[in-house]
C-alpha cells in the first residue's frame, strides 16, 4: 500500500469515504471497550462465556443501555454519535460501508489522520481499561478536528493556524473553521457531543471512588 502523504492532492470523496472507514473503526473500538467494561464489572458472572466482541458478538445496542455502569452507559452514548454520523454521510456520499472497508484506496485514505486503537483490551484490568478509553475518545475527537481542519482547507496539508484551535473551548476551536461547509458543520456537532461525553466520563473517572 503506498503510503499515505500531505502532499497528496485533496479529493473530497476520498476524503470523506476514508473519513466514512475511520468512524466505522472508531464506533467498532468502542463496542469492545463497552463489551469490555461490561464483562469484567456489571456482569462478571459471565465473563467466561463472553470472552470475544466479535465471536460472542452482542448486535443489539439496547443490551448495553441496561448494563447497571455508568462507563458502560457513556461509551454506549458515544458509540451511538459515532454511528449517527457515518449512517449521515453515507447518505450524503452514497457509500457502500462494505465495499469501502475492502478498498486499498479508501483503506489508504483513512490512515491519513488515524487516531491510537489498543489492540489487546482483554488482558488489560478495568481500571486500565478506562485509561484507554480516555486515550481512545480523546485520539477521535482529534481525528475528525483534523478533518474538520482538511475540508476547511481543502487540502491535506493542515495550515498550522487550524491545527492550533485545537484545544481551545468550542467557540474558539471552531471559530476558524468553515462552518458553512455541511460536512464541516456536521463534523464539529459530532466533535461537540462526544467532547460532551469526554468531559463526563473524566467527572465519573476522578470523582467517583475507585476500585480496582
Amino acid at each position: 500500500m503506498t503510503k499515505i502523504s500531505n502532499n497528496d492532492p485533496f479529493d473530497l470523496n476520498l476524503c470523506m469515504r476514508g473519513l466514512g472507514n475511520i468512524v466505522t473503526y472508531m464506533h467498532s473500538d468502542l463496542y469492545e471497550y463497552m463489551y469490555y467494561f461490561t464483562f469484567k464489572r456489571a456482569m462478571k458472572k459471565y465473563a467466561m462465556d463472553f470472552k470475544d466482541p466479535w465471536e460472542q458478538n452482542i448486535e443489539e445496542a439496547a443490551f448495553f443501555h441496561n448494563v447497571d455502569d455508568p462507563f458502560v452507559q457513556n461509551c454506549s452514548r458515544a458509540e451511538s454519535k459515532l454511528i449517527k454520523f457515518k449512517q449521515e454521510i453515507t447518505l450524503r456520499f452514497g457509500i457502500d460501508e462494505i465495499e469501502d472497508l475492502n478498498d486499498d484506496e479508501i483503506i489508504r485514505q483513512s490512515h491519513r489522520f488515524r487516531p491510537y486503537f489498543l489492540v489487546f483490551k482483554r488482558s488489560k484490568s478495568y481500571k486500565k481499561l478506562k485509561l484507554q478509553y480516555e486515550r481512545a475518545l480523546s485520539g477521535f475527537i482529534e481525528c475528525l478536528y483534523l478533518y474538520a481542519c482538511a475540508l476547511t482547507a481543502g487540502s491535506n496539508k493542515i495550515p498550522r493556524v487550524l491545527k492550533s484551535k485545537m484545544n481551545l473551548p468550542d467557540d474558539e476551536s471552531f471559530r476558524l473553521l468553515n462552518q458553512d461547509d455541511a460536512n464541516v458543520a456536521l463534523l464539529i456537532e459530532l466533535i461537540i457531543a462526544l467532547r460532551v461525553e469526554l468531559n463526563g466520563f473524566r467527572l465519573l473517572f476522578y470523582k467517583l471512588p475507585k476500585k480496582a
